[in-house]
C-alpha cells in the first residue's frame, strides 16, 4: 500500500463520486476507479459498493475512512514539524543567564521570541559567569548571556551591550538629597556590599576600577550572587552597592540609583555559545537575540 492509495480513498471517500474525485485529484476516472480496485484487493476488503446511481462506502469502508484521515493528518504534522525544527523554528533552548541581562535583555528576547517562534521553547537558568562557562563547555546549556572577560576556547563569543554602573543608596541617605551625580569619592568611608569575584571577575573587577579612580579600595563587608539582594541590604541602610543601570527597570521603593560622575568604567554583556552547537534553534534564537539588542545602554 503506498501512501496515494490512500489519498484517492479518501477524496472518493468525501465525494462518494469517481467523476468529481477524479477531478479533484486531476487524474482520469478509470485509472482511479483502477487504482481503487487494487486497494481493496491488497487489503481483501471491500471498501464500497457502487451502483450505476451512486456510491457508498461499507461498515468496512466506514472504519478505514477514519482511520486512514487520522493516519494522513499525522502525516501531515510530522512533516510541518519535522519542517520546523529544520529551520529552527521549533526545538528546545536552555538559556544561561546571570544577573545584569535579566532586567533589560532577557525579557525583550523572551517576548519577541514568544510572538515571532512560539513553538521555540525556551527553558532558563541564572548562573553566575563562571557557571556558564562550565555548563557551555559540558553542553548543559546551549546559550549564555554573561559578562567578560571569558577564558575558553570552546566557545564562541559576542559582545551583545554595554552599559554604565549606578550607586545604591538608601533614600533618606545625603547624597540623594544633593541630586545626580554622585562622586564616588565621597563614598570612601561607606561599607559596600559586592559580588564574589569568583561568579564574574569582568564584572567585579569593573566595580573595583571604578573605586580605585574614585582612590580608595572599597569596604566589602558583605559578598552575594543576587542583584536583588543587594536592593533589600541597601533598603535596610546596610551598605552601598555599585549596580548595572540597567536595574532601573525593578521595583527599587526605598533605594535610589544615584549616576556615578567621572566614570570610565562600564559594564558588559556578551552571549556564549559552544563552537559545536550547530543546531538550526540556536542559531535562530541567536538572530532573535542580536536583533533586540542593536543598541548601547549608556
Amino acid at each position: 500500500m503506498e501512501l496515494r492509495h490512500l489519498k484517492y480513498f479518501i477524496t472518493v471517500a468525501k465525494e462518494l463520486h469517481f467523476s468529481r474525485a477524479a477531478e479533484l485529484l486531476q487524474m482520469a476516472q478509470p485509472p482511479l476507479s483502477q487504482q481503487i480496485k487494487q486497494l481493496e484487493e491488497e487489503m481483501g476488503v471491500k471498501l464500497f459498493n457502487r451502483t450505476q446511481r451512486r456510491v457508498e462506502l461499507t461498515e468496512a469502508g466506514v472504519s478505514f475512512y477514519e482511520r486512514a484521515c487520522e493516519l494522513l493528518e499525522n502525516l501531515n504534522f510530522a512533516c510541518d514539524e519535522a519542517q520546523k525544527i529544520h529551520l529552527g523554528e521549533k526545538g528546545d533552548i536552555i538559556l544561561g543567564f546571570t544577573g545584569s541581562p535579566t532586567f533589560h535583555i532577557l525579557p525583550r528576547v523572551l517576548q519577541v521570541s514568544k510572538q515571532e517562534y512560539p513553538e521555540l521553547k525556551i527553558e532558563l537558568k541564572e548562573l553566575t559567569t563562571a557557571e556558564q562557562v562550565r555548563a557551555l563547555n559540558k553542553g548543559e546549556i546551549h546559550v549564555g548571556l554573561l559578562v567578560p572577560p571569558i577564558n575558553s576556547n570552546l566557545l564562541n563569543i559576542e559582545t551583545l551591550n554595554e552599559g554604565s554602573f549606578v550607586i545604591a543608596l538608601p533614600k533618606k541617605h545625603p547624597l540623594v538629597k544633593q541630586g545626580a551625580p554622585v562622586d564616588l569619592s565621597s563614598l570612601a568611608n561607606e561599607n559596600f556590599l559586592m559580588p564574589r569575584r569568583k561568579d564574574g571577575p569582568g564584572y567585579y573587577d569593573a566595580m573595583m576600577n571604578l573605586c580605585y579612580q574614585a582612590g580608595f579600595e572599597p569596604n566589602i563587608i558583605l559578598e552575594a550572587k543576587q542583584y536583588l539582594t543587594f536592593i533589600s541590604l541597601v533598603s535596610f541602610g546596610i551598605g552601598v552597592a555599585l549596580l548595572p543601570s540597567s536595574i532601573k527597570f525593578i521595583d527599587r521603593e526605598e533605594v535610589e540609583l544615584m549616576p556615578i560622575g567621572n566614570s570610565l568604567s562600564n559594564w558588559t554583556v556578551s552571549v556564549a555559545w559552544n563552537k559545536n552547537n550547530r543546531t538550526p534553534a540556536l542559531q535562530i534564537f541567536l538572530k532573535l537575540l542580536k536583533k533586540t539588542t542593536l543598541y548601547t545602554e549608556k
